[in-house]
C-alpha cells in the first residue's frame, strides 16, 4: 500500500505541487518560530548572568587603608584588593570568571544640553562584550568617550563634551572628551561613558577596582541563581577576606540577586512577546489549515473517479480511504522534512539580523546581542512534524470518507 502510495505521489506531483509548497512553507515557519521560542529562554539566562551571578561592591577602599601603615608591611590593602580579589573568588567561591572594575561618577555637559549622574568606566575593564554593541563611530582612544545612543541629538560623533567629576580625594575636576561614537545601551549601561583604560586611570589615579562581578560555575536558568543562604555565606567570607587584608572589613554591598532580578526583567517581557508570537503562529496555523484543506480537497476530488474504478474491481471503502490518506501522508512527510531543513538553514541568517533600535525593551528581551537566539530543539522538530502531518492526513481521511458514501456508479460518473 505504501509503495503504491509513493508511486502515485510521484505520478500526480503536478496536482500535489501547490499543497507541497504550502506544507513546506508552513513547516519552515512553524519550526523557526519554535526554535525562537526555545532561544528566548537561553538568551534570558545569558542576559541575567552577563554581570555575574553575584556582585560585591566595597563601599570605601580608603577605609581599608585607614588602619594600615607602611611599618605593618604587606603592601597597601587597597592595592592588594586589586591583585588578590580575583584569586580569592576563584579559590573560595569556585568562580569561573571575575570582572573587577570601578566607576567615576559625575555629570556630562555639552553645548546643547547636560546629563545628570553619568559614570565613566573603561571598556577594557568591563569586558562585557555582549553589552557594548557599537552602533556608530569607534571605541574610544585617548581623550575620547563612547556614549549611549540616548545622548545622540545634543551631541554627534566628533563633538566635545565636558565630564565633571569628583575623584577619590573628593576634589572636583573636569575633563574635555571628544565623542568617538555611540553604543546601544542596555538597562545597566544607559548611564555609562566608556573611556580608554589609560584615560580612566587619569581620572582618578588613586582608584582601584571596587566592583566585582563574580560568575559561579554550573549556573543556568531561573532555578539556579544564588540563594539567600549562599549570599550570606559569601558575604561573610568576603568580609573576612577584607579583614585579613587590613584588619578592617570596611563596608560591603552584595548584589546576590542581580542575576535573578535581570532574569525576572526578561521573563516578564519574554512571556508577553511569546504570547504575541503564539497568536501569530496560531493565525499562521489557521490560514495554513484553510489553504491546505482547500488544495487537498481539490486534489482528492480529482482522484475520485480512479478510486471509483478501483472499488468497482473490489477495493473496499476502507482501503480506498487508506490509499489516499497514505499518499497524503507520504508527500506531507517529504514536504515537512524539506521545510524543517529550510528552517535549519535560516537559523544563521536570522541570528545575524540586528535590532538596532535604542529601546530598553529590546535590550532586556534580546540582551546586548540585539538579535534573536534561535536554538533548534528536538521537541520543536517533533511538534512541527506532528502539525504538518496531522493536517493533510486528517483532511484527506475526512474528505475521502465523505465522498465515498455514495454508490460506486455515482463515483464513476462524478463531475466537479
Amino acid at each position: 500500500m505504501l509503495k503504491y502510495a509513493l508511486r502515485n505521489v510521484l505520478h500526480y506531483r503536478a496536482k500535489y505541487s501547490i499543497a507541497f509548497v504550502l506544507i513546506l512553507a508552513f513547516a519552515a515557519c512553524l519550526a523557526l518560530g519554535l526554535f525562537a521560542f526555545n532561544g528566548f529562554w537561553r538568551q534570558a539566562s545569558a542576559w541575567a548572568r552577563s554581570k555575574g551571578d553575584v556582585s560585591f561592591y566595597v563601599l570605601s577602599t580608603s577605609a581599608l587603608d585607614s588602619a594600615w601603615s607602611p611599618e605593618k608591611g604587606g603592601g597597601r590593602p587597597s592595592a592588594r584588593l586589586e591583585s588578590e580579589a580575583g584569586d580569592y573568588f576563584k579559590r573560595e567561591l569556585k568562580a569561573e570568571r571575575v570582572i573587577a572594575t570601578y566607576y567615576v561618577t559625575g555629570q556630562a555637559y555639552a553645548r546643547r544640553g547636560s546629563w545628570m549622574n553619568v559614570a565613566a568606566t573603561s571598556y577594557e575593564r568591563e569586558r562585557l562584550l555582549e553589552e557594548v554593541d557599537l552602533e556608530e563611530g569607534a571605541f574610544p582612544g585617548e581623550g575620547e568617550a563612547l556614549v549611549p545612543t540616548s545622548m545622540r541629538g545634543p551631541v554627534k560623533a566628533g563633538d566635545s563634551l565636558t565630564f565633571v567629576f569628583k575623584n577619590s580625594d573628593l576634589i572636583l575636576d573636569s575633563l574635555s572628551l571628544k565623542v568617538s561614537g555611540f553604543f546601544l545601551p542596555t538597562s545597566d549601561t544607559s548611564h555609562l561613558l566608556f573611556v580608554s583604560q589609560d584615560q580612566l586611570a587619569e581620572l582618578d589615579r588613586a582608584r582601584v577596582p571596587d566592583n566585582f562581578f563574580v560568575f559561579l560555575p554550573g549556573r543556568e536558568g531561573a532555578a539556579s541563581f544564588v540563594t539567600d543562604a549562599e549570599a550570606k555565606a559569601e558575604l561573610g567570607s568576603f568580609a573576612r577576606f577584607l579583614e585579613g587584608l587590613s584588619g578592617n572589613p570596611g563596608g560591603i554591598r552584595v548584589n546576590y540577586g542581580i542575576a535573578k532580578w535581570r532574569y525576572d526583567q526578561s521573563k516578564t517581557l519574554i512571556q508577553f512577546f511569546e504570547l504575541i508570537l503564539a497568536i501569530f503562529l496560531l493565525a499562521l496555523v489557521v490560514v495554513a489549515v484553510a489553504t491546505i484543506v482547500n488544495v487537498l480537497f481539490t486534489t482528492v476530488v480529482d482522484r475520485i473517479k480512479i478510486i471509483g474504478t478501483f472499488m468497482a474491481f473490489g477495493m473496499t471503502r476502507r482501503k480506498a480511504i487508506l490509499l489516499l490518506s497514505a499518499e497524503m501522508l507520504a508527500f506531507s512527510a517529504l514536504a515537512c522534512t524539506l521545510g524543517i531543513l529550510l528552517a535549519f538553514a535560516l537559523v544563521g541568517p536570522v541570528e545575524r539580523l540586528k535590532f538596532t533600535a535604542d529601546n530598553w525593551t529590546i535590550a532586556v528581551i534580546l540582551g546586548g546581542r540585539r538579535s534573536l537566539t534561535v536554538i533548534p530543539a528536538l521537541w520543536a522538530v517533533g511538534a512541527t512534524y506532528l502539525a504538518a502531518l496531522a493536517i493533510p492526513f486528517a483532511t484527506s481521511t475526512v474528505s475521502v470518507a465523505r465522498m465515498l458514501r455514495g454508490e460506486v456508479v455515482s463515483l464513476l460518473h462524478f463531475s466537479k
